[in-house]
């Protein structure tokens, strides 16, 4: 994780660069006595966190961490000073923390922790949106079979279902098991012609060819492949809003 500092007394700073250095966790990438070097500096864009002090002679370090956070990049703020008065004022700037001096070893061990444990997560986060925007365009789905993983086109996925805690996807090649549930599945398969008719089915509307009532508040949708999923009177408002059944209303079995 690179790191920054800016402040304007040179033994501060050596104090600071040493217990950073100490956390084993950072890469102090430069270190300034005010926030214009650290815009100038070409490393800018690589900074993670910038330790600012509040008193920089003339300059205000709450009125540079605005001008931080509008920046494009907007690198972590934690702020190193001897004032304690102006910690809600630093939070209002967003600052991730706020310490003090003379700095603490334990203290600035902490806030690297805690800084660290928050790019990882935001890490985690954007490689699992990537990976899902990724299965997103290629339109398919990852599905297991016994050891080998398969990917399937989602417009050749009949229907899903769930059985004994099991997320199931049916083509007319197979059956696969599925690592998402069905609630994710729906959420997933929502612009991409699915609907959700049963508490353990979401079906694909295009591989629908039949609606088949069999009591007066419940139909069998029949696919294609003349597999019959049934549809609960929960959804049937929705199955019948979909196929515009308004229409056949005398001829359906009421709700």
């Amino acid at each position: 994780m690179n790191v920054f500092i800016v402040d304007d007394e040179p033994l501060a700073r050596a104090e600071l660069r040493y217990l950073l250095d100490q956390t084993k966790l950072v890469e102090i990438r430069g270190e300034a006595d005010n926030v214009e070097e650290l815009l100038k500096d070409p490393q800018f864009a690589q900074i993670d966190c910038v330790f600012l002090d509040i008193e920089l002679g003339v300059e205000n370090g709450l009125h540079l961490a605005k001008r931080l956070v509008q920046t494009v990049h907007k690198p972590e703020i934690i702020f190193a000073t001897a004032y304690d008065e102006y910690a809600l004022q630093a939070f209002e700037v967003n600052a991730f923390d706020y310490i003090l001096k003379p700095f603490e070893a334990e203290r600035v061990q902490h806030a690297v922790e805690r800084l660290m444990a928050k790019k990882n997560a935001t890490q985690a986060k954007t490689m699992e949106e990537l990976k899902h925007l990724q299965m997103d365009k290629l339109d398919k789905l990852t599905v297991y079979v016994n050891d080998r993983i398969l990917l399937i086109k989602i417009q050749e996925i009949l229907y899903c279902t769930s059985e004994d805690s099991k997320t199931i996807i049916v083509t007319d090649k197979g059956s696969y098991f599925a690592s998402e549930s069905l609630a994710t599945l729906e959420k997933k398969f929502a612009l991409k012609g699915f609907v959700r008719v049963h508490r353990a089915f979401i079906v694909n509307l295009e591989h629908i060819v039949e609606l088949e009532p069999w009591s007066s508040s419940k139909y069998n949708l029949i696919l294609h492949n003349r597999h019959s999923i049934p549809v609960s009177r929960l959804y049937m408002k929705d199955v019948r809003k979909i196929f515009d059944l308004s229409s056949f209303s005398r001829r359906l079995p009421p709700l």
